[in-house]
């Protein structure tokens, strides 16, 4: 401990440097923090383990493909399920088309909806006000707020795919893990547009038990394998990622990007180390000759490299602690909110991050540690001339 002031000053003998050098691995790690973040959400799961008792069930080719309605009765027999539902998603344009305006919006059954996602509550008005009304909407609390509507507010869907307008009422408010969403009864569609009727884009399972959940999607696909409209059934979290490997191999390019902001932190860092070794060889060597070994030199110098590393990583950590809240707010009332919803703080993302910070501070230093601690003392005074 008595050498902590030594390499204090030493570190920050060039204020402006260190600061620098500082500056340029905090905002890396920031940078790391998020992408591990965003990757561990892919796996997390927002409903606190119900959600892992959801199976899908949609066309094998394409969700752009529908499958019988017919099917619900057979799926329903099968040893396992609790309950079937059909979710259907309307796409359409509420307003325009800026992404500011976009959100899920999905035809379904309304008795069924609460029972498959138990893990929502009605916060504003009531389940029953809900389903007895045709035209009744039940809307996320946060698109309540986005938008500040109430209870009873009146707005439209113009739809796209199915050609019609929906004039929607809303009736109920539902908390979730994800509120950016609105439901309405599928009559609606069926009624605005017959050749809806008997084909749905999804049916949603609630198992009853965990073994189920590994047993129903071979069952399920292998009933409807050799008829004209296969199928493909797929936990909740299997559904969700399938969305996001559209845009290619996520976790692969995350790691890519991760591992080339580290290769950055470690060249920074080895050059800053570098710079304060060679000003300092005369320093070193008047050390050595009142008695300091190679070894303690050694210590210290690496000490010094791991101290810068792990103030900028520290100080990334309260960063990124303090901007969380705003990404996920952001990210919740986008688009993305689906995804966004099992964004946390992720003990194991901060502790990977600080942990490479150090490693690489660590490595940072070795050479110019080793180089200093090995020249020799006449050939470091010999360099003050």
């Amino acid at each position: 401990m008595k050498f902590v002031p030594y390499v204090l000053r030493s570190l920050f003998r060039k204020k402006t440097r260190s600061i620098l050098t500082i500056a340029s691995i905090v905002l890396p790690f920031f940078v790391i923090c998020v992408l591990g973040t965003l990757l561990a959400a892919l796996d997390a799961d927002p409903t606190g383990g119900r959600g892992m008792y959801r199976l899908i069930v949609r066309h094998k080719v394409s969700l752009t493909n529908f499958i019988p309605e017919a099917y619900r009765e057979r799926i329903a027999q099968l040893p396992g399920v609790q309950e079937v539902t059909l979710l259907d998603w309307f796409g359409g344009t509420y307003k325009d088309n800026r992404p500011e305006n976009m959100f899920a919006r999905f035809g379904c059954e309304p008795e069924r909806l609460l029972r498959i996602f138990d893990e929502v509550t009605i916060v504003a008005g009531s389940a029953a006000d809900w389903t007895s009304d045709r035209s009744g909407v039940l809307v996320g609390e946060r698109l309540m707020k986005r938008y500040g509507w109430k209870l009873g507010d009146r707005f439209t869907l113009k739809g796209d795919f199915y050609p019609m307008s929906l004039e929607l009422t809303v009736r109920a408010v539902y908390r979730g893990p994800d509120e950016s969403g609105v439901y309405f009864d599928r009559k609606a569609i069926e009624e605005g547009v017959p050749w809806a009727k008997g084909q749905v884009g999804t049916f949603w399972i609630k198992a009853a038990s965990a073994e189920a959940v590994q047993r129903l999607p071979r069952e399920i696909d292998a009933m409807f394998e050799n008829s004209s409209f296969p199928t493909k059934t797929e936990t909740e979290k299997e559904f969700q990622n399938g969305f996001v490997s559209m845009l290619g191999n996520v976790k692969a390019v995350v790691t890519g990007i991760s591992t080339a902001i580290a290769l950055v932190i470690l060249l920074i860092s080895a050059n800053t180390m570098a710079m304060a070794a060679r000003e300092r060889v005369t320093e070193i060597a008047v050390l050595r000759t009142l008695g300091f070994g190679k070894p303690l030199i050694l210590t210290l110098i690496l000490a010094e490299s791991l101290l810068l590393s792990a103030t900028g990583a520290f100080l990334g950590l309260g960063l990124f602690r303090l901007a969380f809240p705003v990404l996920k707010e952001g990210l919740l009332s986008s688009p993305m909110a689906g995804f966004a919803a099992g964004m946390q703080l992720f003990p194991e993302v901060l502790l990977t991050g600080v942990g490479i910070t150090l490693l690489v501070g660590l490595v940072a230093g070795v050479v110019p540690a080793i180089r200093s601690a090995q020249r020799s003392i006449p050939d470091g005074l010999r360099q003050a001339g």
